[in-house]
């Protein structure tokens, strides 16, 4: 892109003794390019400019002399740009602008460009002080940077929606298996309430509604196991008083019977989770059916609480007869007990017991700890 020329007369006497640029020296040796212009002259041409202007722009010492920075620009130089100068110029104030401008063989670079006044000691405007920098090598990385960061989120978005639909998809399959857990369990319900309405046997009548209890626990459990706010893991403590509060008003709120829970949040993987929840079921169930025969007040307690490397300890208590002639904890075959020892065994938990004053089941099993304690109870 060929400057328009103006000849050698428009020039201004930049070189001229009297007007000497104390800085001359330093700036002809720059290796910023710089290019001085005279706003006391018609369209405020160019009247200095150092070799690292030359050798940026392509353009000879004379092509560039006499004529306006403005013939950089070309085709693609933002007009917004442009404006910022034409008004800092009129406004005889500083200016930094970034603007495309065009080297003399047509190649486009961006030009980080600096323009400052030049007065003398009477504040008077002399001269127009402009450095600039090729930066386009930056502006490329920039756009490369934000294609980049626009295409993560492009993948972002599609993986969000991804998951999303996934997510959709599994609470789907969770109301599904609720639904039909739930439906099993009803079915297998009304089947033992069947049975044991043809039973004229008194033994086999509380065996079906032992296995009725337990049918119902499961409901509960698999209720609050398999739902949409399920995850890999599951805040046992709010987990456990939630199947206390059902058991107490399953047997009875007119009762003069206390639940208290008190538990520390507690995460266990759901596999663990089950079983310690089906334990809790049989031994409360076992206090609120048997402990307290003699009397109609008393109190279950629930305490969960951490102990040491990642281990827990849940107890259950009652202030109930307690074990009337003692308890062999290995040797009894009571099923409830089988049922608990079996399922203390597959999460490798340790089970002690105190029947002496009430009845004390110690559960100690794995898990993770996570926040502070919290506490709760339930009058029946």
């Amino acid at each position: 892109m060929q400057p328009p020329s103006k000849g050698m007369d428009n020039i201004a006497v930049f070189n001229h003794p009297s007007r000497e640029n104390p800085f001359r020296s330093v700036v002809e040796g720059s290796r910023m390019p710089i290019v001085v212009t005279d706003p006391n002259l018609d369209d405020n041409p160019i009247v200095f400019a150092n070799q690292a202007f030359v050798d940026m722009t392509g353009y000879d010492l004379a092509e560039i002399l006499g004529n306006n920075c403005r013939f950089l620009q070309g085709p693609e130089s933002d007009p917004s740009a442009r404006r910022l100068i034409v008004e800092a110029i009129a406004q005889r104030r500083d200016v930094k602008v970034e603007i495309l401008n065009y080297r003399k063989n047509g190649t486009p670079f961006w030009n980080e460009l600096y323009i400052s006044p030049i007065h003398d000691d009477d504040g008077n405007l002399l001269y127009f002080f402009g450095s600039q920098l090729d930066c386009t090598l930056r502006r490329q990385a920039e756009s490369r940077i934000r294609d980049a960061h626009a295409q993560l989120e492009r993948r972002v978005e599609e993986r969000t929606r991804d998951l999303e639909q996934a997510l959709r998809h599994r609470e789907v399959l969770l109301h599904e298996l609720q639904h039909r857990v739930k439906n099993n369990l009803q079915v297998m319900a009304s089947l033992i309430r069947l049975q044991a309405s043809r039973s004229a046997d008194p033994v086999q009548r509380a065996g079906f509604d032992n296995l009725l209890h337990r049918i119902g626990a499961l409901e509960l459990i698999y209720r609050k196991l398999y739902t949409g706010e399920a995850g890999p893991t599951l805040e046992l403590g709010g987990y456990l008083s939630e199947i206390c509060d059902t058991l107490a008003a399953f047997h009875g709120p007119d009762r003069g019977i206390v639940v208290e829970a008190r538990t520390e949040p507690c995460h266990v993987p759901l596999d663990t989770a089950l079983p310690v929840g089906l334990i809790l079921n049989e031994l409360v169930t076992n206090s609120f059916r048997h402990a307290f025969a003699d009397r109609e007040a008393g109190t279950i307690q629930l305490d969960l609480r951490p102990l040491e490397r990642e281990r827990w300890e849940l107890r259950i208590a009652d202030d109930g007869v307690g074990a009337q002639g003692g308890m062999d904890w290995e040797t009894n075959n009571n099923l409830g007990l089988s049922l608990v020892r079996s399922l203390a065994n597959q999460i490798q938990a340790t089970v002690e017991v105190d029947g002496d004053t009430g009845t004390l089941f110690t559960l100690t099993f794995a898990a993770t700890a996570d926040g502070a304690s919290s506490s709760g109870a339930v009058a029946v």
